[in-house]
């Protein structure tokens, strides 16, 4: 790595103020070129390297006021109430472990079905 790489790895691993005290605008504007040139490389060289170094700078290049949020999402865009539900019936049918999914459903629906049906008279 040269001496260029080098300043561009420790300009973008410390403060903000290390621009500043370098002459500003033609300090950033130098170190824009450099990346140009050599931030692959020395980034490759960095993950390869050091990678604790690596994973603080990334952590590093993502802003303070992003938030981010992990979301857990059921299959089928169920929620928790739908969830439940299918437990419930997974529960309620005889063998449900045994069967196919398919044939679980089937039976639910027959059952519901049934439980509709009229009752019609015959006397």
């Amino acid at each position: 790595m040269d001496v260029r790489g080098i300043v561009v790895l420790l300009l973008l691993t410390k403060p903000p103020r290390t621009l500043r005290a370098l002459g500003g605008r033609s300090a950033a504007g130098d170190v824009a070129e450099s990346w140009e040139r050599h931030g692959p490389r020395v980034l490759e060289h960095l993950a390869l390297m050091e990678p604790a170094r690596y994973a603080d700078l990334c952590s590093r290049l993502i802003p303070r006021d992003v938030a981010l949020t992990v979301e857990q999402r059921l299959p089928g865009g169920l929620d928790e109430a739908d969830l439940a539900i299918l437990r419930a019936i997974k529960e309620a049918v005889p063998d449900a472990n045994k069967r196919a999914p398919v044939e679980v459903l089937n039976f639910v629906l027959d059952a519901i079905r049934a439980a509709d049906a009229k009752l019609i008279d015959c006397s």
